[in-house]
């Protein structure tokens, strides 16, 4: 199952995003939604786990970089095997457009159950980015 957000607008440039994206030790403030269903974020520069209510623990890791450009990412706990993309491009000399690819392995049946809420995790991701100036 894979899952593209919207393309979001970010008014700041592809590096200054990069180097806040890149280093999970960062997440609270750059990544996560601010809302109670995640609790118990522990991060290093290059992982991070949480859990999600109602969910369990998650955990990923970056495995590529390409700055300033892409961040590839992929779980290294729970239930859910997947793959995060996080690509960026220029917009002006400013502003930067992103679009997040979420894959996901899940059967048919798990993929009805799972698909609204990993959109909306998504597209908040993408309006988190959007607030970074």
């Amino acid at each position: 199952m894979r899952i593209e957000s919207r393309i979001g607008h970010i008014y700041a440039t592809p590096e200054r995003v990069y180097s806040l994206i890149s280093d999970f030790s960062r997440i609270n403030t750059t990544m996560l939604p601010a809302n109670d269903k995640i609790t118990d974020v522990e991060a290093t520069p290059d992982s991070c786990t949480f859990t999600i209510a109602n969910a369990g623990r998650v955990g990923m890791r970056i495995v590529e970089r390409q700055e300033p450009k892409l961040l590839k990412m992929e779980n290294s706990e729970g239930p859910l095997q997947f793959k995060m993309w996080i690509q960026l491009v220029p917009y002006n000399t400013t502003e930067s457009k992103v679009r997040i690819t979420f894959d996901a392995d899940v059967n048919a049946l798990m993929s009805v159950m799972v698909k609204k809420p990993l959109t909306e995790f998504v597209e908040s991701l993408v309006s988190k980015l959007e607030q970074i100036r």
